[in-house]
């Protein structure tokens, strides 16, 4: 009964003081969205998809032989050993001196992903950037420079692209809707806070209740104070 009446008190507390939570819940969502919109630099993404094979045959007998059970592993073997190659110096400095990029091999090696897609024979090759335009040509320069790297150090043509990278106009970062909902959360949040040291900081008696429950001492009586002649 004791807890009962505990938290009939704390919700009589937060309801009296309701104001303050419509106050800290208003202004976390507003300054969210507002930092959402203006203080994060958009980034985009971009990707392309390239497809390895452990043999390329050029008739359509060869091409039915690189499909057995070896030679698909063997792929999926070497798309994680190509995967790497792609983040290797070698490739990312000869795109950064193709396309004349501001940037150092490092700022352009933490701009860029690279992973087999599942278990697939499948790389991936994603670029982020401030420029949606910029982030396309950048993966599509990747793979095309990957490609004669590899024909190159190890002799053998055994990469297609499968997709080239288009520009896609959706920041990556920017979750407006999220933003604002863990906002309109954590105002609540900070309001019931709030509220609860404002409680706990004020030691004013106001009614008979307190009396008792701080003092200690029974109420006898007690004085009504009128407002108006009429009351009286």
């Amino acid at each position: 009964m004791d807890g009962e009446l505990d938290l009939l008190e704390l919700v009589h507390i937060v309801l009296k003081r309701k104001w303050i939570i419509v106050a800290t819940t208003i202004f976390a969502t507003v300054v969210s969205i507002l930092l959402t919109m203006f203080a994060i630099t958009p980034m985009y993404e971009s990707n392309t998809t390239l497809m390895v094979n452990s043999s390329k045959g050029s008739s359509i007998g060869d091409l039915a032989t690189g499909f057995d059970l070896g030679s698909i592993n063997l792929s999926q073997k070497l798309v994680v050993t190509y995967s790497e190659i792609v983040k290797s110096r070698i490739v990312l400095e000869s795109v950064i001196d193709r396309m004349s990029l501001d940037m150092t091999y490092g700022g352009l090696l933490r701009s860029i992903t690279s992973s087999p897609v599942g278990s697939t024979e499948i790389l991936k090759i994603s670029v982020k950037n401030t420029d949606p335009e910029q982030a396309a040509k950048i993966a599509n320069t990747i793979s095309d420079v990957f490609i004669k790297e590899v024909m190159r150090i190890l002799k053998v043509d055994n990469v297609e692209i499968i997709d080239k990278a288009i520009p896609i106009d959706n920041p990556i970062n920017i979750k407006l809707k999220l933003n604002g909902a863990i906002a309109f959360i954590l105002g609540i949040m900070a309001g019931v806070f709030i509220i609860l040291i404002l409680e706990m900081l004020d030691r004013t008696i106001k009614t008979a209740d307190d009396i008792e429950k701080h003092l200690g001492l029974p109420v006898i009586g007690s004085i009504v104070e009128f407002s108006s002649e009429k009351e009286k």
